[in-house]
């Protein structure tokens, strides 16, 4: 995909000047271009993707201080934009102190009073997407300082149809800003390790990438080396863009997804600093009950046998009166 990207709009404190000119990127290949986030002020390693600094403002100090003194709680499915929002932004505050500057975010839309999955029906396929994760992604960067941000979004669609974009938000003091990446995909990688580049200890956040978290025939194809991997990567497979991410330093924050298994609606969360996946479902009276949880991602397969485990039929089957009722 061909990027051709405008320069970032600045913000210059009269009094301070702490930050300079940001330059178009416009690689001879045209191929991928991003915003350089430029500043004066000089980061003792520009390449380290480990954090030497903390966020400022109140919320993100006393979030520290609760998260050093205490042990991680188990974390609990949002049931409101509000509540996953409030909870992504703790979970990033809390990776960033511990050094995570590269991040990786998957959040549920809200849609109709409600969180969705994004797998769910959306007739305007991935704009639409598109026309709820980027302002839920500006709403999710205002959150992780107290402070005001002046916030800039750029479009790196060229075409217009791929619904992707790269949020800016500046703060008065350069280490805070942050770049979030919304549902980049694996023609803008590129990008993504130009941004990097710049951005140095700075925060760099990847929102609803749109490639799979796990493998298919193509990407075990594509993990391959040589022309096999790349026959994979081009039919579809990812096993290249995820490598290239975990590359970059890219590691999972905050991660909610929600599918359904056995007709009913489950969803796993991955929430730092909490270390192992959590497996959340409802009861029929609509209760919210934990499955239970482990050290690697949830399959389909894993949910289901936690079902089993619970004895919980078939929703199909409840309904139809020939299994037990779902209570907790």
């Amino acid at each position: 995909m061909k990027l051709v990207l405008l320069i970032a709009c600045l913000f210059v404190n009269a009094s301070t000047a702490f930050l300079t000119p940001s330059a178009l990127v416009q690689p001879s290949s045209m191929k991928a271009a991003a915003l350089q986030l430029r500043s004066s002020r000089v980061f003792a390693n520009p390449q380290s993707t480990r954090s030497p600094v903390r966020m400022s403002g109140t919320s993100a100090e006393a979030d520290s201080e609760n998260e050093t003194t205490e042990e991680p709680k188990i974390p609990t499915v949002p049931t409101t934009e509000t509540e996953m929002l409030q909870e992504c932004a703790k979970s990033i505050r809390a990776a960033f102190k511990d050094g995570m500057t590269r991040q990786k975010i998957r959040l549920l839309m809200p849609r109709d009073g409600q969180l969705v999955a994004t797998d769910e029906d959306w007739p305007g396929g991935i704009m639409q997407l598109y026309n709820v994760a980027s302002p839920l992604t500006r709403n999710l960067i205002r959150r992780l300082n107290d402070a005001v941000p002046q916030v800039k979004e750029q479009r790196l669609d060229e075409s217009g149809v791929d619904g992707i974009s790269l949020w800016l938000a500046q703060y008065q003091s350069a280490k805070d800003d942050v770049s979030a990446f919304v549902q980049p995909n694996t023609e803008v990688m590129d990008s993504v390790a130009q941004v990097c580049k710049s951005a140095g200890p700075r925060l760099v956040l990847m929102v609803n990438p749109q490639w799979r978290e796990t493998a298919d025939g193509y990407d075990l194809l594509g993990s391959k080396e040589g022309l096999l991997g790349q026959i994979g990567n081009f039919l579809g497979g990812t096993a290249g863009a995820r490598k290239e991410v975990a590359e970059l330093g890219f590691e999972d924050t905050f991660l909610l997804q929600q599918y359904v298994v056995r007709g009913d609606d489950c969803q796993i969360l991955k929430a730092y600093p909490y270390k192992n996946w959590v497996v959340w479902t409802s009861t029929d009276d609509g209760k919210k009950v934990m499955l239970g949880e482990q050290q690697s991602r949830p399959t389909y397969q894993d949910i289901e046998a936690l079902l089993e485990e619970k004895g919980v039929s078939a929703k199909w089957a409840r309904e139809a009166g020939l299994g037990k009722a779902f209570k907790d």
